[in-house]
């Protein structure tokens, strides 16, 4: 049984991301790398003309998906890698970013021309360009998707993400449980409502979230200058020979691996087809450019802020026993060796917006899934039961519930990616640099 769970949650969805991301990168021209600088242009220059309105824009679409990938696996996620797969986990991580950009951004150009418009606004995602794209014969692919989406969004998106922050520095169940209900008041009035909410408080929350955090770790990285380079020296040797890193308690490559990819994988959701519901939702949404901010979000999840979290944990000279399982501690005890006093109350605070950053997120995922199989009356029982989930979080082993959690990415990540390879001749023309694109009706081949 445990054999069959590893199998379905681990060994198959790593294989899978692995081959469709080798896939996509040569198909598409190494998209993620000729056409980064422009994904970067675009992304920041969206960011700072953005306007005052009430409409769902595209820079609000990647707040919103950035949010739900910005969470606490970026802090106790990378901790327990390289507690469990050595510092060289952290290298595997980049790789498994790097074949993930151009899958995310796959899935949101799949995800903007195959979606539907519902009265004023829009709607899309892997179900729809699964419906949309793909014969009858595949509608249950979609559905599955659904199905395994809404458990997703309580369990990865909620449950996990309360008991990571709130553990983190509660140490009591009265604590937690008070911390439980604020966080249930709080997800209540966020995503109560219409999506418009959720998006105007993502593209607020977001970037001063992220700004934050990055101020934070690059005072303890700045402040151990002298170690950066043996850091380094670490990812890069350790990816290789672990035992050199470790003293010997890693020494299997695959375990750092697949652990690093795996972590990396959690962190920046490339695969799982959420990104795409989030962007397709955008009223200026435009498959031609659309894609390029799903190379920008995996580069600022797991290329900027994952690693900015394992080279605190690195440079700060804290103890690190590896093979063995952590999580946040590590973290705690490299801010508290640099900052003293302030060191767990800025975890604390980062763990807090981290969560509340995915919970949101991850409530519109849910809302959309529910939506699409339930209609309105299933989004005003997932508005009630989806903030009450982080009372659960607060005061429950949250074990199993990781468990469901990979079970119920693995199938979104199987269901999506096959659906992504199906329709590869749709999205590999939009991502091509330089490619011509032939739009239908009288309109004039445009070149991106």
């Amino acid at each position: 049984m445990q054999f069959l769970e590893n199998l379905i949650s681990g060994t198959l969805p790593f294989a899978f991301l692995t081959v469709c991301g080798i896939y996509l990168s040569f198909s598409t021209h190494f998209c993620q790398i000729t056409r980064f600088f422009e994904s970067l242009k675009l992304t920041v220059k969206a960011f700072l003309k953005r306007e005052k309105t009430k409409e769902i824009t595209s820079v609000k679409s990647a707040c919103t998906a950035l949010s739900a990938t910005v969470g606490t696996g970026n802090i106790a996620g990378v901790a327990g890698a390289i507690a469990i797969g050595g510092a060289g986990a952290v290298f595997w991580m980049w790789i498994s970013a790097i074949l993930g950009m151009c899958i995310k951004s796959a899935e949101i150009t799949l995800a903007v021309i195959f979606r539907e418009k519902d009265k004023n606004s829009f709607v899309g995602g892997p179900v729809y360009y699964i419906k949309n794209g793909l014969s009858k014969a595949f509608k249950p692919l979609g559905v599955a998707f659904c199905f395994a989406t809404i458990p997703a969004a309580f369990c990865s998106g909620n449950i996990t993400q309360v008991n990571s922050a709130i553990i983190s520095f509660c140490d009591t169940d009265f604590s937690r449980l008070i911390w439980g209900i604020i966080f249930a008041v709080c997800c209540y009035f966020a995503i109560n409502g219409s999506l418009n909410k959720i998006a105007f408080l993502t593209e607020k929350l977001v970037p001063p979230m992220s700004l934050l955090y990055i101020i934070i770790s690059l005072f303890v990285i700045i402040k151990n200058i002298e170690l950066l380079p043996f850091a380094f020296k670490m990812i890069f040797e350790g990816a290789f020979n672990p035992k050199a890193v470790t003293g010997g308690a890693v020494g299997s490559v695959f375990t750092s691996i697949f652990i690093g990819s795996s972590r990396g994988i959690f962190s920046n959701e490339a695969g799982l087809g959420t990104s795409g519901m989030a962007h397709s939702v955008a009223i200026d949404a435009d498959p031609k450019t659309q894609g390029l901010y799903g190379i920008f979000e995996v580069f600022v999840d797991t290329i900027l802020l994952c690693t900015l979290t394992a080279l605190t944990i690195l440079c700060s000279g804290v103890k690190i026993n590896y093979g063995s399982t952590a999580s946040t501690e590590l973290v705690a005890s490299a801010l508290n060796i640099n900052m003293g006093g302030f060191g767990n109350a800025s975890l604390s605070l980062m763990m807090c917006l981290f969560a509340f950053s995915s919970i949101i997120g991850w409530a519109l995922y849910g809302r959309l899934s529910v939506e699409y199989i339930f209609g309105k009356i299933g989004v005003k029982i997932f508005t009630i039961f989806y903030p009450l989930c982080c009372i659960l979080g607060a005061v429950f082993d949250s074990g199993l519930v990781w468990r469901l959690a990979a079970v119920c990415n693995s199938v979104m990540l199987c269901a999506n990616l096959t659906a992504i390879l199906l329709l590869s001749d749709k999205f590999k023309p939009y991502l091509k640099r330089g490619q011509k694109i032939e739009n239908k009706g009288n309109s004039k081949n445009i070149t991106v």
